[in-house]
Order: structure tokens, then C-alpha cells, then sequence
């Protein structure tokens, strides 16, 4: 119960608790706060432990996110967590929240996360780190010789801001228009009439909501709850007397508009917060679509559209050329090539591809699957591995010496043929391999593409080693942000006192309950 709802350790101390729990089993002597966190809960903690270490002792490449978070007794965090393709399955697991302590510089960031990786024994098969955009972050990440990628959501989010405020009259109505949710929210006579007029009207008695300045779709869910309750606000406004409020058919007009224009930026944000799902493959695709979207609102009159496709381009300059980005929209099978806009990209993407694909060895019956991450995947910057031939059956590559044994009138032809398949080159075989995936029909998308994947790693078993790692990289550092939200919840006014390691365990167990669950 406290690992699952993160219920302060206190809460077995409580009066009403006990009292509870004694009427539930008179005999049920509840445990300690002590005998919680020093034994049981640390038990747990480390059976959950081991389970994961294992499991990223099983991946080859792993991807990692990271951000900061400070508490409400002002102390610094720092939460990573990793991700990877395991039996073409995602899988996601918070490695640690430590306290951070000292300047938030970049060398300290670095020497942290070294530090993290190192105890965990992954630093050598990290192959990206998604974080925000902020300066120190991105130093820290090359500073510890990682591949930096930044946030999809954290970029969409510039966007949107930065669009907003190239617009003076779109400002000015969000002005507006957060303090039409600010009488309502505060005033118990006007929450109160707002209510009667929705019941009178047979509206949705939804509440408004107010836009946060650090979440810029805030602004969208405010917009499009002000438009749905359009009628009731304007009724109840006027008959409180705040007629100077109320919002004119221009306003309400330009209102609709906003919306329609930030749509697309919400549905994308969405899109790419998903932990259990593929979503690196849908930035390229989903940053054309937006551009598309900007275009359409654009032509109905819409100044916003304009400025947040001006700053798509800007924020999303050359983004086909990142190798990363590229080749796992290529090999998730919902997009290939059609989602690239330049097609010298995709050229540039295949041909690198090829040599990728010559580099990794070859499946043979005691290889592990592709989407198994225990097979290595070298990355594009290491040392081409041995070249293998293509698999054959032993039925089908005969050896000389059985050739000849045959005799007859086949034995120069069987010799022939083996000649031809010992000098059958392994880019040739890459070649084909391409060709013929890029055969293959396009599934929907809204499908998943591992499980696609899954059911054809033997038919494209160079190709889908690739897949395995490529398609593992996450568009977000969402999963890390999600922590500050449980973190919130953890160091509360009842627990401003908790020690790190303690949150550190607490939180940990609590992003992988079901594992602690199993391992007791």
C-alpha cells in the first residue's frame, strides 16, 4: 500500500489507521516505521533491483532520459531512466533518483550520470540520451561521450511558445481569457451561478480550466473548455455584472481559430508521450503533418498557423539528416520512405543502412532473435565486425568434397554453384534484403510495428537486428517528467523530511510495483 500509492511511511502511526485495521483483523499487529523502510521495503527494494539489472544486463543498447526536478523542501533530484527492445517488446525502468547536491553545471550533471550508468553496469551500451533543451543538460550528455537527442515534446513545446508570442492579438486574448478562469475559480458566487445557468442551458457542467505558463497545451484545454462553455460564461458574466469580460463574436472567432491551429501540436504531443509504444519513428512524419496542418488553419485566416510553421521550420531544420531519427522512421513499417520530404535523405539513410547491415552478423540457428537486445548491434561509428555469408541450409551448400562424391553427370554443376555462393558478397545480400523489405506493404498506423516485426525477424534478418535498436530510441524525456509528478506526491507537506535513498526506493518501487509484486 505505501509503494503503490506512495502513502507516507507515518500513515501505520495513524490513530485512524489503526483503528481501521484492527476492526479488519484484531490479530494483525502492523509493522513499524522502522521495520518498513530498514526491512521490508528495502527487501523489496532490492529483489526489484536485481530483476531489473538483469534485465538490462540482457540489452545491448540502451537509451536513457534524464532531467532535474527540486522538491518542495528546495532540494535537487536527478531521475534517469532507461530504455530498450526486449523480445520486440519496450521496456522502460527508473534506474535512480538521487539527491543532486552542488551547482547544476555540466561536468557535475556528467559525473552524476557516469556515476548512475557506471553502478549499473550499461555505460558502454548507451547509444543516445533524450533530454531538454537546456544548455546544461546537452553539455552534460557530451560530456560523458553520449549522443545527445533532444525532447520532441520539450521542442514542440518552444514551438507553441515562441508562436504564441510572435502573435500580439493571440496574447492579448489569452490575457483575456485566463482571467475569465481566474474570477470563476475565484469566487464561490460565481462557480456557483456558472453551475445553475449550465443546468438551466443543458450543458456539460464542466469546470474551466486555467492555463499553466510551463505546459504550453494548458493554453489549448483552456481555450477549447472557454469555447465549449461559451453560452453559459458570457449568460453568467452578464448577470453578474462583469460584462467587460464577456467575449465578442471577433474574440470568439479568433478563439476557434487558435484552437484549430494548436490541435495538431496537442495531438502530436500526445503521440509521442507514450512509454509502452514505438515513437521515435513518428517525429519525421508527425513534424510534415504538422507543417501540413499549419498550411490549411493558415488559409483560414489564421496569423498563429502562420508563426508556428515559421518556427516548425526553424525548431525542425534538417531533421530528416539525423541518421537516428531517419533510419527508425525507415524501419518501422507503418512509414518506410513515405514520410520523408526530401528524397535525397532517404538515399543518404539507405545507403548508410547498407553498410550497417553488412556489419552485423549474420543469424544462424544459435543466434539470439533480433528483438532480442543480447545480440550486439554495432553502431554506425564502431568497427565493421567480420563479414559473414549470407545463411544457407545444408541441404543447399553441399561441400566440394560432397559434390564430387555424388559423381554423375550434376558434379561439376554442385561445384559450380558452391563456387557461386562462397563468392556471393555480404552487400549483395544487403541489397536484396532492402529491396524486399521495401516491398512490403505499409501496415496502418495504428498498429504496432515491433509485433509486425516479431513475425518477420527470419525473413529480414539482417535488417531487423537494426530495427531492434533504431526503433528502441523514445522522442521524450516524458518518462523522467512523469517521475516529478509522483515526486510530488512522495515530498509532500507530511514527508518534506524524507532522506533521498528513501526516495529514491519509494519511487523506484513504485514505477516497477508489479516486478516488487512478483519477486516477494
Amino acid at each position: 500500500m505505501i509503494v503503490r500509492d506512495l502513502q507516507p511511511i507515518s500513515t501505520v502511526e495513524d490513530r485512524g489507521f489503526n483503528a481501521f485495521v484492527k476492526t479488519l483483523d484484531p490479530h494483525y499487529k502492523i509493522p513499524s516505521r522502522k521495520r518498513l523502510m530498514e526491512g521490508t521495503i528495502a527487501d523489496m527494494y532490492k529483489d526489484c533491483q536485481d530483476k531489473v539489472r538483469a534485465n538490462c544486463q540482457c540489452a545491448h543498447n540502451v537509451v536513457l532520459t534524464t532531467d532535474m526536478w527540486t522538491s518542495r523542501s528546495t532540494e535537487a533530484y536527478l531521475t534517469v531512466s532507461c530504455h530498450f527492445i526486449d523480445n520486440w517488446q519496450m521496456q522502460e525502468f527508473v534506474l535512480e533518483t538521487c539527491s543532486f547536491y552542488g551547482q547544476h553545471t555540466a561536468d557535475n550533471i556528467s559525473l552524476e550520470l557516469k556515476r548512475i550508468t557506471d553502478e549499473w553496469d550499461i555505460t558502454q551500451k548507451v547509444v543516445a540520451v533524450v533530454t531538454d533543451n537546456g544548455a546544461n543538460m546537452v553539455s552534460a550528455v557530451h560530456k560523458a561521450g553520449w549522443k545527445h537527442y533532444p525532447c520532441f515534446a520539450h521542442t514542440l513545446n518552444l514551438v507553441v511558445k515562441d508562436g504564441i508570442k510572435a502573435v500580439p492579438e493571440v496574447v492579448q486574448l489569452l490575457e483575456k481569457c485566463s482571467s475569465i478562469v481566474s474570477f470563476f475559480h475565484h469566487s464561490t458566487k460565481a462557480t456557483e451561478k456558472l453551475k445553475q445557468i449550465q443546468k438551466q442551458l443543458k450543458v456539460a457542467e464542466h469546470k474551466l480550466i486555467q492555463s499553466v505558463e510551463t505546459r504550453w497545451n494548458s493554453v489549448f484545454y483552456m481555450l477549447e473548455r472557454l469555447h465549449e462553455q461559451r453560452e453559459a460564461v458570457t449568460t453568467a458574466l452578464c448577470l453578474l455584472g462583469k460584462n467587460t469580460l464577456c467575449l465578442s463574436n471577433e474574440e470568439l472567432s479568433m478563439i476557434h481559430l487558435t484552437i484549430e491551429a494548436l490541435r495538431p501540436f496537442e495531438e502530436a504531443t500526445r503521440e509521442v508521450s507514450a512509454e509502452k509504444h514505438v515513437s521515435v519513428s513518428k517525429v519525421i512524419p508527425l513534424v510534415s503533418l504538422l507543417l501540413r496542418a499549419a498550411v490549411a488553419t493558415e488559409r483560414q485566416g489564421s496569423s498563429l498557423a502562420t508563426e508556428l510553421a515559421l518556427q516548425c521550420q526553424r525548431r525542425f531544420l534538417g531533421i530528416e539528416t539525423f541518421h537516428s531519427l531517419a533510419a527508425s522512421t525507415f524501419l518501422d513499417i507503418r512509414f518506410k520512405n513515405l514520410a520523408f520530404r526530401d528524397r535525397d535523405n532517404v538515399e543518404t539513410m539507405k545507403k548508410r543502412m547498407l553498410t550497417e547491415m553488412q556489419e552485423v552478423h549474420q543469424p544462424t540457428s544459435e543466434s539470439p532473435p533480433p528483438g532480442s537486445t543480447s545480440a550486439p548491434v554495432p553502431s554506425s561509428a564502431s568497427a565493421p565486425m567480420p563479414r559473414f555469408a549470407s545463411p544457407v541450409t545444408p541441404a543447399s551448400t553441399p561441400s566440394s568434397a560432397s559434390a564430387t562424391a555424388k559423381g554423375g553427370i550434376w558434379a561439376d554443376f554442385d561445384i559450380q554453384v558452391l563456387s557461386a555462393q562462397q563468392h556471393r558478397s555480404t552487400g549483395t545480400d544487403a541489397l536484396i534484403e532492402m529491396r524486399r523489405y521495401l516491398e512490403e506493404k505499409l501496415i496502418p498506423w495504428d498498429q504496432d510495428p515491433l509485433h509486425w516485426w516479431q513475425e518477420h525477424e527470419q525473413t529480414f534478418p539482417s535488417i531487423s537486428r537494426l530495427a531492434a535498436k533504431y526503433l528502441g530510441f523514445i522522442a521524450s524525456s516524458v518518462p523522467s517528467e512523469r517521475i516529478f509528478s509522483k515526486a510530488g506526491e512522495l515530498v509532500s507537506q507530511r514527508r518534506n523530511r524524507l532522506k533521498g535513498e528513501n526516495v529514491n526506493m519509494l519511487l523506484f518501487l513504485n514505477k516497477t510495483y508489479k516486478m516488487g509484486k512478483e519477486s516477494r
